[in-house]
């Protein structure tokens, strides 16, 4: 089995239309499933400026009241009208439970294998970033507390919203984007993914490869939008059945034949996790 891979979790309707139209879904990352997509780190610095705050002279209340705010960290992450970051995540976890859960439809889907090289040569071309995400913990985040926190005491104005400008300006010099971080707690999902700041223009893509017009799609009880990022037939290398698939790998080899594949150079495998 080839190790070079990332593997796509989603649910097989989701999975057919991959394999079918030969594109993934590029999703604003304001409209992911984690809920903590693009605050999660800057969420910590806030609950550990508070503990700091407590233990020392408790004058930053008007600070946290803010940052409490539904949209507030977001908002300041990057403002709503603002150009978002369209993203397409992988995991290299190939047989997660964790995975199957969240993404695979509860199990009953399927993990695609994209060949990691061809992903990190598409994301080579001027408009896209290939990035591991990068899992923060408290302790990274400690020992800025002390400095951030000494500039805020020091401050003539006090008001929450020019404490908030100066706590998310310093914040944001040392974490940038959360499109490239998330807390320690998401650390299973092992996750890289392709980052597309829309609406760059994307050039020197490799044969095969485009990133097509935003479309917009509906998603449970909302319209979103996306950027559908097309590959070539080759970079799929693997399809992992999930583990309440229901098996008939023959129908399944019929079905990537029909969709332009070469079955002979695919790796299809069931899921050992044991979940069910």
């Amino acid at each position: 089995m080839n190790n070079n891979l990332v593997y796509y979790y989603c649910n097989v309707s989701t999975a057919l239309a991959v394999l079918k139209e030969k594109e993934i879904w590029m999703t604003d990352i304001r409209n992911l499933n984690d809920l903590n997509e693009l605050t999660g780190v800057y969420n910590m610095f806030f609950n550990l400026l508070e503990e700091y705050d407590l233990h020392r002279e408790n004058i930053l209340p008007p600070l946290f009241d803010i940052a409490r705010q539904p949209g507030a960290i977001q908002l300041y992450e990057r403002p709503t009208r603002a150009h978002s970051y369209y993203v397409a995540c992988f995991s290299k976890n190939r047989d997660s439970v964790s995975q199957w859960v969240s993404f695979g439809d509860d199990g009953h889907g399927l993990a695609i294998g994209f060949d990691e090289q061809q992903l990190i040569s598409a994301a080579r071309a001027e408009g896209l970033e290939y990035h591991a995400i990068s899992y923060v913990q408290d302790e990274d985040i400690k020992q800025y507390i002390p400095e951030i926190y000494e500039v805020l005491v020091g401050m003539e104005d006090k008001s929450g919203r020019a404490l908030m400008d100066a706590t998310m300006s310093r914040i944001k010099e040392i974490y940038q984007s959360g499109a490239y971080f998330k807390t320690h707690h998401y650390r299973s999902e092992n996750e890289k993914r392709i980052i597309y700041e829309y609406p760059r223009t994307v050039k020197n893509l490799p044969d095969g490869w485009e990133v097509k017009a935003i479309k917009a799609y509906a998603k449970k009880n909302m319209i979103n939008t996306c950027v559908p990022l097309a590959f070539p037939a080759s970079a799929i290398k693997a399809v992992i059945t999930g583990p309440k698939y229901q098996k008939n790998f023959y129908e399944l080899e019929m079905a990537l034949e029909v969709l332009g594949y070469k079955v002979s150079d695919i790796s299809i495998l069931e899921s050992t996790s044991g979940y069910r």
